[in-house]
């Protein structure tokens, strides 16, 4: 099997020398096509139990994968007796059933008796997708995502070496725990002009989005949404309160021009005690325009550089 390898950069000054790896993107154990929705989802096909396939959605922001009711009838997933789980979403929470799936399969890899949250068909995704893979799945390995090829690449997260790479900037990703202590979410910092905003970094949601205390701390003119005046996630909706186009904003050394932030006061800032501080949400409309590397092992989201 072709191990991802990564190449150290001769470094000819005399003191004060950094290496420097250039990351070879070669021997992914899986190359898995994706698409991306008409609503701005992350889509991989996926099958369970052998059966499919099934249109999942990439999340971060999901710390257990979903499987809606249809598909886990489909692909003949049980239930496990007297079994629930606290699901939290944008728009609220809930306790949901779990299903035991014998193998959920993506492209080459299989990951074999997964435990899922079974979501019912009445959640405002269940139309358009089929489930959720989320950090459960996607911290087995280190994921690249690809904006020219439109792919994701799995890599053994231990072989992602601990080090800065040539062309690619370095964000520190740091868990957020709730409840009985289990990872949440992960959250990177942002600067919106010189305003510090923690950020969830959730590929789930499809709209940037920041609490109030975030757009007043940012002192500028808001604007009333054009959009959908709610935002639908896994239980109900929230009213959208205001629009704010964000010129330019910075994630460490990375730049972003022009993104459009949605205002509310949505119920997963309080779950996660961010609803007394400026917070927001970033995921795929941010992300998704240019390549990227998940290393959850080493909490850690690797951007490639702009030409």
């Amino acid at each position: 099997m072709t191990r991802l390898a990564v190449l150290i950069l001769a470094c000819l000054a005399v003191t004060g020398c950094a290496s420097e790896l250039v990351l070879d993107t070669d021997g992914a154990l899986a190359v898995i096509p994706r698409k991306v929705s008409s609503t701005g989802h992350i889509v991989v096909e996926t099958r369970l139990n052998g059966r499919g396939p099934f249109r999942f959605v990439i999340d971060t922001g999901a710390s257990i994968s979903v499987v809606y009711e249809s598909a886990r009838a489909k692909a003949g997933i049980e239930l496990a007796p007297f079994i629930q789980v606290h699901v939290l979403g944008m728009t609220g929470s809930g306790l949901y059933p779990v299903g035991l799936v014998a193998e959920i399969r993506v492209g080459d890899e299989a990951w074999e008796s997964a435990r899922v949250a079974i979501l019912p068909d009445t959640a405002p995704a269940a139309a358009r997708i089929d489930g959720i893979l989320g950090v459960d799945f996607l911290s087995r390995y280190a994921v690249l995502y690809s904006q020219q090829e439109r792919v994701l690449r799995l890599y053994p997260r231990e072989l992602v070496a601990e080090n800065s790479y040539r062309g690619w900037d370095r964000i520190a990703l740091r868990d957020l725990r709730v409840g009985d202590g289990n990872v949440a979410v992960f959250v990177l910092d942002m600067y919106i002009d010189t305003q510090h905003i923690p950020t969830v970094f959730d590929l789930g949601a499809t709209v940037n989005v920041l609490n109030w205390r975030a757009a007043r701390a940012l002192d500028v003119l808001l604007r009333r949404p054009r959009r959908s005046p709610d935002v639908y996630g896994v239980s109900g909706s929230t009213e959208v309160l205001a629009e704010l186009r964000v010129w330019r904003l910075r994630i460490n050394n990375s730049f972003w021009r022009n993104r459009v932030f949605l205002v509310g006061e949505f119920p997963v800032f309080a779950a996660l005690g961010l609803d007394r501080r400026p917070a927001a949400i970033a995921g795929a409309d941010l992300f998704g325009q240019r390549d990227f590397i998940i290393d959850f092992a080493r909490q850690r989201l690797l951007v490639k550089s702009r030409d």
